[in-house]
């Protein structure tokens, strides 16, 4: 038997879908309101840090309308990976956080490896988001 739930906020509607085999629901961001989309973006985009130690200030991740307005109703919650690892590197810490107030912060992010032009990808169900490029010394 298949589910689907919908959520409708102030500035769009998610959708999300599953089935009892699925380990997720599958979302889907609808615009609504103004007709903007809801994306994902980071608000705080990494920045150089030693290997093994935290990345400051902490990445933030935010659900928002393509205006760039903050659902602060968003569900869910924002993994990250890299996008880019030119050095091989281990990435340490919280990586799977949820909204709270449509915001996902990573205070303890870590990268195990030097290296140039690293980069993250957020990903919260069908949305994505890459960062800026950072370095780790």
């Amino acid at each position: 038997m298949r589910r689907a739930r919908l959520f409708v906020t102030g500035i769009g509607a998610l959708i999300l879908a599953g089935c009892p085999s699925a380990t997720a629901p599958h979302q889907v961001g609808i615009g609504g309101g103004g007709g903007s989309a809801l994306v994902l973006r980071f608000i705080v985009q990494p920045t150089t840090a030693n290997s093994g130690a935290f990345i400051t200030p902490a990445v933030q991740v935010a659900i928002t309308d393509s205006a760039g307005v903050i659902d602060t109703t968003a569900t869910g919650g924002v993994t990250i990976t890299f996008s880019n690892n030119p050095g091989g590197a281990t990435l340490g810490g919280t990586t799977v956080v949820p909204f709270t107030s449509g915001v996902s912060v990573f205070p303890d992010l870590t990268v195990s490896a030097p290296g140039t032009g690293y980069a993250f990808l957020a990903t919260s169900g069908a949305l994505t988001a890459t960062s800026s490029s950072f370095n780790i010394n």
